[in-house]
C-alpha cells in the first residue's frame, strides 16, 4: 500500500500513519509504540549498549539500596526532601523507559522532572528553612490557577458545587511571601550548573514545545524534499542514560550527607 499523501501550502507530505485501517490490528503502524512490536526495538537498544544500562542500572540499585536501609526518623525538611527524592528516582526511571522504546523527545519531559525534584530535594536538605516557601509555592499556584479558570470562564463550565469550591480559593489572599523556584532550588543545592545545562537544556531538546523537538518527526529527502514519520529511534540513548546516572549520583551523595547530618 502507497503511503496517503496530504497537502499543505503546495507541499506534498508522504505521511506513512495517515491510513485507515479496517481491523484494528497490534503492529507499530497501527497503534505506534502501544505495540508489543516496540518491545523488539528496546530488547536491540539494551543489547547494543548493554554497559550503558548496566551502569544506570548499578546507580538506581544503590539509590533505592539507601533507602531501604534508613533508619531514624528526620526532620520535617529532611522527610519532605525524601519525597521529592523518590519522585527523582521514579522519573529517571520513567526517563529510561521511554528512551529505550525509543521515544527520546518524550523522555526529556520525565528527565527535566527529575532533576527539577533533585533541586527540590537537595535544596531542603542543605537549607531546611526553605521548607516553607516551598509549600509557599503549592499555595501561590493553586490561587493562580483558580483565579485564571475564573477567568476564562468557569462559571459557564464547571457544576454550581465545584464552582463555589474554586471561588473560595480564587478569592483567598496570597501569601505575601514568594515561592520557590527552580533556579532557587538549584542555587541552593548547589546544582545551578546542572540548571543551566541539563535543565535547560530538556526543555529546548523536548519537555517543552520547542521547535528543535520537532527535529525527529521529519526526515529529508536526497531531492530536497522531506516527509514525516513517526518511528522509534536511539539516537540520544545513550546520552540519556549518562544523564539520568548523572541526576542520581548528585542524589545519592546529598543525601547520604543528610542523612548523616540529621539522622545520626
Amino acid at each position: 500500500m502507497s503511503p496517503a499523501l496530504m497537502s499543505q501550502n503546495g507541499i506534498t507530505i508522504p505521511f506513512a500513519l495517515a491510513r485507515t485501517h479496517s481491523t484494528m490490528d497490534k503492529t507499530f503502524e497501527a497503534i505506534g509504540y502501544l505495540s508489543p512490536e516496540i518491545e523488539t526495538f528496546r530488547n536491540g537498544a539494551r543489547t547494543a549498549h548493554s554497559a550503558e544500562f548496566e551502569m544506570v542500572e548499578g546507580t538506581v540499585q544503590v539509590a533505592l539500596a539507601d533507602l531501604h536501609a534508613m533508619e531514624g526518623g528526620g526532620t520535617e525538611a529532611y522527610v519532605v526532601g525524601l519525597g521529592y527524592w523518590l519522585r527523582c528516582v521514579e522519573s529517571c526511571q520513567g526517563a529510561i523507559l521511554l528512551s529505550e522504546r525509543g521515544m527520546s523527545v518524550t523522555a526529556f519531559s520525565a528527565l527535566r522532572i527529575a532533576y527539577e525534584s533533585l533541586f527540590y530535594a537537595c535544596a531542603l536538605w542543605r537549607q531546611p528553612a526553605l521548607t516553607e516557601r516551598v509549600e509557599t509555592l503549592h499555595h501561590l499556584e493553586r490561587i493562580k490557577q483558580a483565579r485564571g479558570m475564573m477567568r476564562a470562564g468557569a462559571a459557564q463550565r464547571v457544576p454550581t458545587e465545584k464552582l463555589l469550591l474554586l471561588k473560595g480559593v480564587a478569592e483567598e489572599m496570597p501569601p505575601s511571601e514568594s515561592g520557590l523556584s527552580a533556579w532557587e532550588a538549584a542555587e541552593a543545592a548547589g546544582l545551578l550548573y546542572e540548571y543551566e545545562d541539563t535543565y535547560r537544556g530538556c526543555s529546548l531538546a523536548g519537555a517543552h514545545a520547542s521547535i528543535r523537538s520537532l527535529d525527529d518527526f521529519y526526515v529529508e529527502a536526497p531531492d530536497g524534499g522531506f516527509s514525516m514519520c513517526l518511528e522509534p529511534n536511539d539516537k540520544r540513548l545513550v546520552w540519556q542514560l549518562s544523564l539520568v546516572n548523572d541526576c542520581l549520583q548528585h542524589g545519592i551523595e546529598r543525601r547520604r550527607d543528610a542523612h548523616a547530618r540529621y539522622c545520626s
